[in-house]
Formats: structure tokens, sequence, C-alpha cells
């Protein structure tokens, strides 16, 4: 993932679940070498699952069509390329990723204990960034301490956590029914080693 200067800026993720607590940990390394901790339920994490799915569909780069009578009534074939070009956006994203390096653990904690995520949303923006993009949506993890963890979300973001959600909810043996319509997240069948 591509790193910015900002001192919250997400350099490394890392979820895994832990039997003890019966919960998904999710920590998050940020560029100033601090970490934020987050204890994600079985009950949330199937929430988080529906709206990244969602979130995914709509961050994808829109597929440039040719305007012809054709593209006015689309056919099989029409989202079968469209479908297509999907999935190669996608598989460039998780290509660029890193799910190889270990997870720095010398990161101070910005909390003594991990939060608690309570409840989830996507949040949407109307400002626009200094390059005159529209700002990115984010992921709100409400926490019951009163904080709220922000994430803001790109296809790579969405990429990542979501296949660490497969791996670690397999690992859990939760059968959350991780499955979607069309619109579902297309991950990389070869199992990867994440840290």
């Amino acid at each position: 993932m591509q790193m910015t200067k900002n001192e919250s800026a997400i350099e490394q993720i890392n979820l895994g679940y832990n039997e003890q607590e019966d919960r998904l940990l999710l920590k998050l390394g940020l560029v100033d070498k601090t970490e934020i901790a987050v204890w994600i339920t079985r009950r949330l994490c199937k929430l988080m699952w529906g709206l990244l799915q969602n979130s995914s569909s709509n961050l994808l780069p829109p597929v440039v069509q040719e305007i012809s009578p054709k593209a006015a009534a689309p056919s099989h074939k029409d989202q079968a390329i469209e479908n297509f070009a999907r999935e190669v956006a996608e598989q460039k994203s998780i290509e660029n990723m890193d799910f190889k390096s270990e997870y720095l653990t010398d990161r101070q904690t910005r909390t003594d204990e991990p939060m608690l995520a309570a409840q989830c949303a996507i949040i949407t923006y109307e400002d626009m960034l200094p390059s005159g993009k529209p700002k990115p949506p984010a992921l709100a993890l409400e926490c019951t301490n009163g904080q709220t963890v922000k994430m803001a979300l790109s296809n790579e973001l969405i990429h990542a956590v979501t296949n660490m959600m497969q791996l670690a909810t397999r690992e859990a043996g939760w059968d959350l029914l991780m499955t979607g319509d069309k619109t579902q997240v297309g991950l990389n069948p070869i199992q990867q080693v994440l840290h």
C-alpha cells in the first residue's frame, strides 16, 4: 500500500483470531510507528464484511465504454467485458500488496488495551482533496470507550482487509457465510501468509 506523509496513515495491517477472546484482533500499524488495536466480534465482522463488499464496487474505476447503439442496450458480452476489466483492476491492486513482510511488533500502542468495536459504518464525504479529487469514504469503527477509528478506504485496503477477514474467520471456524452477489470482491484463491 502506498504511504503518505500523514503521520496517521496506515503502514501495515494485521488481523488475526484470538482463541481466548473468541474475537479478531485488528492492528493498524501507522507511519509514526504507533499502533491502534481493536477487537472485532463475530457480529461486527459480519457487518464489516457486508459494508466493505458494497464499498468495493463503488470505488472501482469506471469501465470506459464506447458510445454506440450497442452500449445503450448492454448484452451479456458487454457485461462479461466489464466484469473482466474489473477483475483485471482488482488483480493488479492485489499484486501490488505485500502479504509476506512481518508485521512490526515494536510499535508504541496508543491505548493500554485493545479497544472493543461496538459498531461500524461507512462514512462518505462531500469534501474534495487538494488535488480536486473527491475525498475517499472511510470505514468507521465506533468503540465502547467512545473513540472512533477511521480508515480511509481504497480498493487496496478493502482487498487487504477482506482477504485477512476470510483467513481469520476460517481459522476461527466462524461460519459467517461471507458470500455476496456479483459485487463481491474477487479474491485470489491462492493461500497467502499474512503477518
